[in-house]
């Protein structure tokens, strides 16, 4: 009995230690399959540890870990390509005021874009109104409508109709304009203050 309570209390040869499913202590001159599956410690022949091993994981925990490992690596780039474009939006904008009149002048851009476009609209469906009744009176005298100004109303339409759409393009650019102004303004402000609390 007190031989083998000196051999499990001092384990002055053991190279492996190991700790089973149970919670009892293993030890072996040899790297043994149950100590590689159950993690185990390497000890000198004072039974001090000198290095732990972790146990071997399974095919499922190592993808796991890949996964988790890849998901991390791309946040970090992530993270450093965001930190660079906020560098460079600092640097292009050094105050918020400037940032401000660069996004509204984009936005007013647009705006005349819609003025200019509807303008022109107004005035092409004025001239195919003008066609319109024109060739209406060509018919009403029971002569046929010249082919020149069909032609002429159908292209009329034709620029009409995609003046309109151009219109409506421009009218919801501007809106998204307008909320990526705010958008980007809270974004200078957030990394303004990381700038300033050097975290940037």
């Amino acid at each position: 009995m007190a031989t083998g309570s000196a051999c499990l209390a001092a384990p002055h040869h053991k190279q492996y230690r190991w700790s089973d499913a149970s919670g009892n202590l293993h030890y072996s001159d040899t790297l043994t399959t149950d100590a590689i599956q159950a993690g185990y410690d390497i000890i000198n022949d004072k039974g001090l540890v000198l290095r732990h091993i972790d146990r071997a994981r399974t095919d499922a925990e190592r993808a796991e870990a890949e996964t988790a490992a890849a998901a991390e690596t791309a946040a970090k780039l992530e993270a450093d390509r965001q930190a660079e474009a906020d560098r460079r939006l600092l640097a292009a904008f050094p105050t918020e005021k400037e940032l401000v009149r660069a996004r509204q002048a984009q936005v007013d851009s647009l705006e005349q874009s819609i003025l200019a476009a509807t303008n022109s609209l107004s005035g092409q469906e004025q001239a195919l109104s003008d066609n319109l009744g024109h060739a209406a009176t060509i018919e009403r005298s029971g002569k046929p409508v010249p082919a020149d100004l069909t032609k002429q109303i159908e292209t009329l339409r034709k620029s009409a109709e995609s003046l309109r759409h151009y219109i409506e393009r421009r009218k919801k650019e501007k809106v998204e304009a307008a909320q990526k102004l705010e958008t980007d303004v809270a974004h200078y402000r957030e990394a303004r203050e990381r700038r300033d609390s050097g975290q940037l």
